[in-house]
């Protein structure tokens, strides 16, 4: 149950920084964070990851289907434990090169030369405009929702610092890109 705890912690601390509409990633974030948390805490409890290596991956929280009005609740929470058995299942057979590029992007793209040349800017932008969802969905099944929190809050600087350009105009914000990117 801490790990429980220090997950609805580390989401009610956590703070999408955004200038412009947000990406799927950060609204399944935003979505989450507005959970009452009696729905909150069995959907932790759903997605913490297990770290088995044989044997097939536990099934949580299952609840039978139930008749009634008063039982939607039920219904939606059986809905979501069979999508977070689905996704532990499809996260389960990733390599060690694949769990440890999830856990490492950022610190790694943090600690590149200055400035990013076109390839790494391009692909960065790539990842970020069009992998992330995936990318939070395998990693909150391998580590946790706290280890997403704690990369996507590095991958947002990194976003700051090289997608986007805010301009101070009479608009609250004007956000344009820094390079031409092909490779979208």
């Amino acid at each position: 149950m801490e790990e429980v705890s220090s997950t609805l912690e580390a989401i009610n601390e956590y703070t999408v920084i955004s200038n412009s509409p947000l990406l799927p990633a950060f609204q399944v974030i935003q979505q989450f964070k507005s959970l009452p948390d009696v729905l909150m805490v069995p959907a932790i409890l759903a997605l913490m990851p297990h770290h088995h290596s044989n044997g097939p991956t536990p099934k949580i929280l299952e609840y039978p289907p139930s008749q009634g009005r008063s039982m939607r609740i039920l219904h939606a929470m059986h809905a979501f434990v069979a999508f977070a058995n689905k996704a532990r299942e499809r996260s389960r057979p990733a390599s060690g090169a694949l769990k440890y590029a999830c856990q490492n992007w950022a610190f790694h793209l943090s600690r590149a030369l200055k400035p990013w040349d076109d390839t790494l800017h391009c692909i960065f932008k790539s990842f970020w405009n069009r992998a992330l969802l995936s990318w939070l969905e395998r990693q909150w099944c391998l580590n946790g929702l706290q280890s997403c929190l704690v990369i996507l809050s590095e991958g947002q600087k990194l976003a700051t610092e090289h997608l986007l350009d805010v301009s101070v105009s009479s608009q609250p914000s004007v956000t344009k890109s820094r390079h031409s990117c092909t490779c979208q």
